[in-house]
C-alpha cells in the first residue's frame, strides 16, 4: 500500500466500498460479451466468432471485432473515471478483470504472420487538452497480456473529429469519420496484421476507418479489439 493509498483510498466505482475500484460484489453484476453475442463489425449484426460475414467484407473491411463487456453499470463508470477523471490506476483493475477465455476469442496471428496492437490515436489537439490516450494506457495492457507488440508510431489521426458519443444519428457518426486517419510515413505494414484497439465500440465507424488506412497501406489482416461495446 502507497502512502496515496493513506490518504486517498480506492472506492469501489460501482458502490463505494474501500479497497477496489471494482470491488468482488460488483464484479458480479458485470455483463460479460458471451461468445454466442459476438456481433459482424460492419452490420452489426450476430457473427460467428465475431467474423466480418462474407456479404459484409470487403477488400479494406475489418476481419472481426472482439469486445469483451457491455457498455453499462460499472462498466460504464470505469471507461469514464479513466477518459474523464483522469483516474489512471484504474486501467490495470480494468485489463485484469479480462478473463483468459475472453482472450482466447482473440485471433491470433497467423502463421508466419507478424502481428500489431495498433491504439486508436487522438487527434494531437485533444492530446494537448487531455494529457493522454486511453485506448493507449488500456492498450499498453492488453498487449501484454496478448502478447503482441503494441505501435504507437503506425496510424496517426490527422482530422478533430466530434465525439462520437454526442452524435445520436448513425449517419452522422460515419460521416463524421471519413479521411479521419493516415500512416505515419516511417512505418511499412506490407504482409503485416494489426488489432486495432479502443475503449468502446459504438456503431464502429471509427475503427472501420483505421481499418481502411491500415489495409490501403499493405497490412494483411485487421481485427477490432475493445474493452466494451
Amino acid at each position: 500500500m502507497g502512502i496515496l493509498d493513506v490518504f486517498f483510498p480506492r472506492r469501489c466505482l460501482g458502490c463505494g466500498r474501500i479497497g477496489q475500484y471494482f470491488c468482488l460484489v460488483c464484479r458480479q453484476k458485470i455483463r460479460k460479451v458471451g461468445v454466442n453475442e459476438a456481433i459482424c463489425p460492419v452490420c452489426e449484426k450476430p457473427a460467428i466468432d465475431g467474423a466480418t460475414h462474407p456479404r459484409c467484407r470487403t477488400r479494406y473491411s475489418l476481419d472481426g471485432l472482439t469486445s469483451f463487456f457491455h457498455y453499462d453499470g460499472i462498466i460504464r463508470k470505469g471507461v469514464k473515471a479513466l477518459k474523464y477523471r483522469h483516474i489512471f490506476d484504474v486501467a490495470n483493475e480494468f485489463v485484469s478483470l479480462i478473463s483468459r477465455a475472453s482472450l482466447i476469442q482473440v485471433p491470433q496471428p497467423r502463421s508466419g504472420q507478424g502481428m500489431i496492437l495498433v491504439p486508436i490515436p487522438l487527434h494531437v489537439s485533444r492530446f494537448k487538452e487531455r494529457g493522454f490516450n486511453q485506448a493507449e494506457v488500456l492498450g499498453r495492457l492488453v498487449s501484454g497480456r496478448l502478447q503482441i507488440p503494441m505501435r504507437t508510431d503506425t496510424l496517426c489521426r490527422i482530422k478533430k473529429t466530434f465525439p462520437q458519443v454526442e452524435m445520436k444519428k448513425r449517419e452522422d457518426r460515419l460521416r463524421n469519420m471519413e479521411a479521419v486517419f493516415a500512416i505515419t510515413r516511417t512505418v511499412s505494414l506490407q504482409g503485416a496484421g494489426a488489432i486495432v484497439f479502443d475503449d468502446v465500440f459504438t456503431t464502429g465507424a471509427t475503427m472501420r476507418s483505421a481499418a481502411n488506412v491500415l489495409k490501403r497501406h499493405g497490412a494483411t489482416y485487421v481485427w477490432a479489439v475493445t474493452m466494451a461495446r
